[in-house]
Formats: C-alpha cells, sequence, structure tokens
C-alpha cells in the first residue's frame, strides 16, 4: 500500500504571484502603473517578502519591467509578444478546435451553446465587461476540453492568461462580434464539420489580432519613465 502523505499546500508566494497576476490581466493594475512593495503587500495583507519574489516572477514572465534605481512598472504587450501570442493561439486553437469537432459528445455540444447562450443573455443585460470576459475564457477553455487532449489543454491555459490581459480593454467594442463568432465555431463543432470549425477559429483568431492591433498598432512600452528615487522603488528596482 502506498505510504499516504498530506497533499502540501502552495506557497504563500504562489498565492501571492496569481493575484498579481490577475490584478494585472483585469486592468486594476495598468499598464504604467508603478507598483510598490509595500503598497502591493499592505492591498494584499501579507509581508513584503512574498510581493518582491512575485514580482521578480512577474519580470521574468514579461508582465512587468523592474529598472534600477526607477522600480518596478506594469508592462503594455510588445508587438513582439502580440506577434508571438497569435501564432502560438493559431497552431494551439486551430487544432484543439478541429479535434473538438471529431471527438465532440452531445454534452460538449449543449455546454458550448450554453456558454453562447449565457454570454448572450449577459451582453443584452449589460453585465460589467470583465464578466463578459470570463464568458470568452469559458469558451475558449471549453473547445480545448472537448478536444480531450491534455498538452493542448495546459498549452491553452498558459495562453487564456495572456488573452485575457491583452483584451481586457477590448472586450466593450469586439464583444457582439466575437460571440458571433464564438457560435459559429460552437454550431460547426456540435455538427461535427471538423474542417469548417477549425477554419472558422481561424477567422476568430485573425479578426481578434486585426482587432488588438488597430487599437495598438505598435504595441507601445512604457519606456522613458522618470526616475522614482523613494527607498521603497529604490530597493524594489535593485531587488534588495
Amino acid at each position: 500500500m502506498l505510504e499516504q502523505r498530506p497533499i502540501a499546500t502552495s506557497p504563500l508566494r504562489e498565492h501571492v504571484y496569481e493575484r498579481l497576476q490577475e490584478l494585472l490581466i483585469s486592468r486594476s493594475l495598468a499598464p504604467g502603473d508603478h507598483l510598490v512593495e509595500e503598497r502591493l503587500a499592505s492591498r494584499l495583507g501579507v509581508s513584503r517578502g512574498p510581493v518582491r519574489e512575485a514580482l521578480q516572477r512577474l519580470h521574468r514572465d514579461g508582465w512587468i519591467t523592474i529598472r534600477p534605481r526607477y522600480g518596478a512598472f506594469v508592462n503594455q504587450p510588445t508587438a513582439q509578444q502580440v506577434h508571438e501570442f497569435f501564432e502560438a493561439r493559431e497552431v494551439v486553437e486551430r487544432e484543439a478546435t478541429r479535434l473538438a469537432a471529431e471527438r465532440c459528445t452531445p454534452e460538449d455540444a449543449a455546454r458550448l451553446l450554453e456558454i453562447c447562450d449565457q454570454a448572450d443573455a449577459d451582453w443584452a443585460r449589460g453585465v460589467p465587461t470583465q464578466q463578459m470576459a470570463a464568458h470568452t475564457a469559458r469558451f475558449h477553455l471549453a473547445v480545448l476540453q472537448t478536444a480531450r487532449n491534455h498538452l493542448l489543454l495546459e498549452f491553452g491555459e498558459q495562453l487564456s492568461h495572456r488573452s485575457r490581459w491583452f483584451f481586457a480593454p477590448l472586450v466593450s467594442s469586439i464583444a457582439p462580434r466575437a460571440w458571433l463568432e464564438h457560435r459559429r465555431v460552437a454550431e460547426l463543432i456540435a455538427a461535427g464539420e471538423a474542417d469548417r470549425a477549425a477554419e472558422a477559429m481561424h477567422d476568430h483568431i485573425s479578426l481578434s489580432r486585426d482587432s488588438y492591433l488597430h487599437i495598438h498598432p505598435d504595441g507601445d512600452t512604457y519606456e522613458g519613465l522618470a526616475p522614482d528615487t523613494s527607498p521603497s522603488s529604490q530597493a524594489l528596482g535593485s531587488g534588495r
């Protein structure tokens, strides 16, 4: 018999990282914002140590930039990040959609169409944009789950964080069109039309890319910020 061992809980630094990531994705911490350890620690109800570790990791992962003597600042996604994101999303989600259409059960089809119905109803009621963004994440996750490929699901979940970050400011302007496209994809998956479903997902991703680049044609980063000479900022920037 296997020895029973307690399941370790996630370290505090992991929880702090995930919480800060959610604040970045929702734009509660917006591009260009100056991030100060002490303020973030107070906001999250933790000490500065886990916040410092989380900020270093967010810097390595491309969410923020830590600049010596200047401090830490939230990034605007760069043109290179956007290009790589859409390349990866096309590869993962187009193939996942094809597999989803081949493997879709009646229960899968009902779930996809139900998400579309809920999104349409909430849009008509004028719910906050973040709730519509959550529906979008649910839809794309449901497609990935229907594909029944664990590696594609893992890759897709990683891309989902970036997608929510990139598109948070655009949800209100693209939601009506995007949900027509989602429903088209769902209907083709439900019908088992693998090639047409994959093409519909390709078209959806291409239009989403065009919408993003129309608003952010250069993928500007926040360079040229004035130095912040406060002690907390210097400590954060130097990693002390």
